[in-house]
This record gives C-alpha cells, structure tokens and sequence, in this order.
C-alpha cells in the first residue's frame, strides 16, 4: 500500500482543520467555541490526528496548548494542503464562469499608474463581475508573492534570469525602452 493511500484513509481533513483552530487559539475549549462543537470533540479529533502519524502533535500547558515539533510540520503541511484546495475551488468556479471571481495583480507603481490601471479599467467595463486587486511594491518582493501565491499575476520588468519553473514568461513589448512626444513637438 502507498503511502499516500494509508494518510488518505488514516487523515482526515476535519482533524487536521481542528489542529489549525486548536493551535491558532491556544485551548480546545476555545477551538470548541470557535467551531461550534465540544471539547470532546475537539480532544477525540486530535487524539485521532496523533494516532494516525504516530506521535504526539501538541503540549498542554498551564498556558495552553502549543504545537509540538511534529505538529509544526504538520501545519506547515497541512496550510499547504488547505491553500492548494482553495486554489482548486477557485479553479473550478473560473471553470464554471470565467467572466466572474477575482484576480491579484502585482507590479511597480510606475507601471500601475500608468497602462496597467488603464487596462483592469476597461477589463472591469466588459467583466463587471471581475474583481481586479492590484498590489504594488518592488520586483523581488512581488516575485515572492507570485511563488506564494498571494497575487495570480505579474506585471513588471524582467532583469536577467529567474530561476522558477513553475512560471511562464510572456513579453508585452520587445523594446526596453519608448520615447512618446506629442505631434508638434520638435
């Protein structure tokens, strides 16, 4: 048996939701009033979640409860799991009606200034049920947005290589630069 047939029927998604609300809050009884069940239940979807991988996932303290070093990799694993699913949803709803639902754009604030906001403009007139969020800041830190999937889109200048294969590059314009100048202008 694989090991992804023996997590997929020993986790559940529910337990491991459970753990991220017990974590975030720091008791189980305020994750019971945060998820609107009890304690019990709360207690038995941990216990469950621990059987499962084999080792203890938090500490109760007098302070509450905290995560121990396998809990940790497992939030990071399962914020992971979470954030793909959402981006499935997302997938799925622009698959059912692609003239709705958002999108995140990143680039500089010299490019949102200028053509970018006049092309989400006319965008949002012919999708009127688009949402266009647009975020701007320096090229680097935009870059690692895309990669974490805080913005869907990248607008801005490309300096040299950018070692990322899970991107693709498409060119607006080949000039590197333009001079603009009005009709009577010498």
């Amino acid at each position: 048996m694989q090991l992804s047939d023996r997590i997929g029927r020993r986790m559940k998604l529910h337990d491991l939701h459970v753990l991220m609300a017990v974590v975030q809050v720091g008791s189980m009884n305020k994750a019971a009033a945060l998820l609107n069940t009890g304690q019990s239940a709360i207690s038995r979807s941990i216990a469950e979640l621990e059987n499962a991988v084999g080792v203890r996932l938090v500490d109760r303290t007098p302070r509450g409860v905290e995560p121990t070093k396998y809990g940790r990799a497992l939030l990071d694993g399962g914020a992971a799991v979470f954030d793909d699913l959402r981006q499935a949803v997302k997938n799925i709803e622009f698959l059912a009606d692609p003239t709705a639902g958002e999108v995140r754009i990143g680039c500089t604030p010299l490019l949102a200034a200028s053509f970018v906001s006049a092309v989400i403009d006319r965008l949002s007139r012919r999708y009127p049920r688009m949402l266009f969020h647009l975020m701007t800041g320096y090229v680097e830190t935009l870059h690692r947005e895309l990669s974490g999937r805080s913005v869907d889109l990248l607008i801005a200048r490309r300096f040299g290589p950018i070692a990322e294969e899970r991107l693709d590059f498409q060119f607006l314009f080949d000039d590197s630069s333009v001079v603009a100048a009005g009709a009577q202008s010498p």
